[in-house]
């Protein structure tokens, strides 16, 4: 098992994806991300709305500690950071993602063009996949245990729901310059092994990109530390 939980097998974990520049010598990249407490998952929001007739809020309990009280995104799942390399890299090894709880983890991902993702429905009972606006990926049962693949051939954005649970919303985003990618733990803080080289790290969440990115530069051996914190909670810099 992976330190995340995720079987090995032939499935890389998520929190470091391999690609072929990843066999040249590599040193450890460490940085945190802020803001995170800004983030509302989409579904959180639409479910919210009286017309949907989905959820029932209720004020917090004053027994509930405040950190707890705040409805946000869940780093860990919900927020990808991605290095990305001045040129195209190679497909990543394929990837795991769980289908559990009414939501994949993660919910957002980022990899390099032509990386398959394997959909592995993890709860008792079938899911429907399906991505949106491809007929060829379409609604189809999925039952507990079994897998359906996809690959991220073109560069874009692929957004996949559940025909069954209107709470699962994931977003894939196939960029051809993703060298690596990790997901921040609750304290915000994360790690990743790359190549002596310059990257600019980005990070996503809802499929989209939060924060401004950061440039920086990796050396062969050693630990590079990121001082300032990568702030998820602001838009990112005009283009």
């Amino acid at each position: 098992m992976s330190p995340l939980g995720f079987p090995t097998r032939k499935l890389v974990v998520i929190c470091a994806l391999t690609t072929a520049a990843g066999s040249a010598a590599a040193g450890t990249l460490r940085a945190r991300i802020s803001g995170q407490e800004k983030l509302l998952p989409e579904v959180y929001t639409e479910a919210a709305k009286a017309d949907a007739h989905r959820y029932s809020w209720r004020e917090p309990s004053p027994t509930v500690r405040p950190e707890f009280r705040n409805l946000a995104a869940n780093p860990s799942r919900d927020v990808c950071i991605a290095a990305m390399s001045a040129n195209n890299m190679p497909p990543h090894e394929p990837i795991l993602v769980k289908v559990t709880g009414g939501h994949t983890i993660p919910t957002t991902l980022v990899i390099a063009a032509g990386t398959r993702l394997s959909f592995e429905v993890r709860d008792p009972f079938p899911h429907r996949l399906y991505q949106v606006g491809n007929d060829q990926w379409g609604p189809s049962d999925t039952n507990a245990g079994a897998h359906r693949e996809w690959t991220g051939t073109a560069p874009g954005r692929a957004e996949f729901r559940d025909a069954l649970f209107p709470s699962l919303r994931m977003y894939v985003i196939v960029d051809p310059q993703v060298a690596d990618v990790a997901f921040p733990g609750r304290d915000g803080s994360f790690a990743m092994s790359l190549p002596a080289g310059e990257y600019v790290l980005k990070a996503f969440f809802n499929g989209k990109q939060v924060g401004r990115a950061v440039s920086v530069t990796t050396k062969e051996k050693g630990v590079v530390d990121v001082k300032e914190p990568l702030n998820v909670g602001e838009g990112p810099a005009p283009q």
